[in-house]
């Protein structure tokens, strides 16, 4: 039945009306649907929340238990496991003490991005009585507001129930300042900080008052064509970069970085054949002259040769000493080799897949890299890995769904006739017919 409270018994709905008929409907529907998972999700914590009484044996295996599932989550619904387990922590927390918007939005009378935004602005509400106020008059006004709206409007009303002080809240917030980074396409990344909106605004200004200064000093004839936003990100990259304001032209700041570089070259843009873009570990492609820019300011740099036919790792060097088969491991895995995770390889273990103590070999083959985490799980949980073939990791949840973890790498699109010209080009004899091959043909790097 439509919505539309002029509608007449018996007349046809027009188009428009069908259409608007049909997402609320779809709507509703979602609504329902999202707070079915969240009661789900709040039930799985509960499951697994351990007992006042509990010995540290049993602490320790309920915190393996509770990774294992959400692992298993993570993996199977190709989310990370921090949105999962941030999903399970606000679903126990709606359940006990936002229940009624929770019931609300299974009626559809909110959405969940209502539903977010009251649980956002009321969460810090701890008196029990005075957050069923709050909430009471936060549903009301859901009903009439967009959720965006809504969020600020909230943020009036919820200071009348806080029994901290806007300063003392301040104080804490403060204390969660940082920096986060987040890679973008086409070579770009974003940087945020996190910190007192006073010295943000005071950066700010600063940076609009230096800018100023730049484009005042500018020369009639000067091919400085960059606009104002161009300008101030390159002063903050040369900042953070040089630590001083003296080079604060071209924003590049290229040579002040010093670090571990890990750049993947592929064979036929070594040879000049290719234009094949350079690889940067733990992000992706990258433009020749950067990576050429970056390699010449490391104390040290491994050059990764891959197949053109694969992507696989064919070879490393390193312009010093250092031990082979780890720099082979960590250019074909780039990163931690559990399904979702990015923790670079530095900050990981090398496992044997099959246990060393259980006959497993020091090879590339029965090798990869975990982060702690993940290492853990796999030998404390019913998480398992094989290692089908070398560097292809699948991993079987403790419900039995199979998840395959490639080395990244190995993600490559040939046309067939440009794979088969190459093939031959490089007679590399582990990835052609016996027919193609001459008799001195090497053998592959491992």
């Amino acid at each position: 039945m439509s919505a539309n409270p002029d509608f007449e018994p018996g007349r046809p709905l027009d188009p428009v009306e069908r259409l608007v008929d049909a997402f609320e409907a779809g709507r509703r529907r979602r609504a329902a649907e999202d707070a079915a998972e969240i009661r789900l999700l709040a039930q799985a914590a509960a499951s697994l929340a351990p007992s006042a009484t509990a010995t540290p044996e049993q602490l320790r295996r309920t915190e393996l238990d509770r990774r294992a599932l959400v692992a298993d989550l993570a993996t199977s619904n190709h989310i990370s496991e921090w949105t999962v387990t941030r999903l399970l922590s606000e679903a126990t927390d709606l359940c006990r003490r936002f229940g009624a918007g929770v019931d609300a939005l299974e009626r559809a009378d909110i959405s969940r991005q209502h539903l977010s935004a009251i649980h956002d602005t009321g969460a810090a509400i701890l008196d029990d009585g005075a957050r069923a106020e709050f909430l009471a008059i936060a549903l009301e006004r859901a009903t009439e507001l967009t959720p965006s709206r809504l969020t600020s409007v909230l943020r009036v009303i919820a200071e009348r129930y806080l029994e901290r002080t806007l300063d003392e809240r301040h104080d804490d917030a403060v204390a969660e300042r940082r920096i986060e980074t987040c890679d973008l396409d086409d070579g770009m990344g974003t940087l945020t900080l996190f910190a007192a909106a006073t010295l943000i605004h005071g950066i700010r200004d600063r940076l609009a008052q230096q800018t100023h200064f730049v484009i005042a000093a500018r020369e009639p004839d000067d091919e400085d064509t960059r606009t104002t936003a161009q300008i101030q990100a390159d002063i903050v990259t040369d900042l953070l970069l040089t630590a001083g304001p003296d080079r604060c032209v071209a924003g590049d700041g290229l040579d002040a970085i010093r670090g571990r570089v890990q750049v993947s070259l592929p064979v036929l843009t070594m040879t000049g054949a290719s234009n094949e873009p350079c690889l940067l570990a733990g992000y992706g492609p990258i433009d020749a002259d950067t990576a050429r820019a970056l390699a010449a300011g490391a104390a040290g740099w491994e050059r990764v040769m891959t197949s053109p036919v694969t992507g696989a790792v064919l070879a490393v060097d390193r312009y010093r000493a250092g031990k082979r088969l780890d720099r082979f491991l960590a250019a074909r895995d780039e990163r931690c080799r559990f399904p979702g995770c990015r923790r670079p390889v530095w900050r990981c273990d090398i496992d044997h897949t099959i246990d060393h103590q259980l006959g497993g070999a020091t090879r590339h083959d029965n090798l990869a890299h975990l982060c702690r985490r993940h290492h853990t799980m796999k030998h404390h949980t019913a998480w398992t890995v094989e290692q089908t073939s070398p560097g292809v990791l699948v991993w079987t949840s403790p419900t039995g769904r199979k998840h395959t973890d490639l080395p990244e790498p190995v993600v490559r699109f040939v046309l067939d006739e440009e794979r088969e010209r190459r093939r031959r080009m490089l007679r590399e004899p582990w990835l052609v017919t016996p027919d193609d091959l001459t008799a001195d043909g090497d053998p592959p790097p491992f």
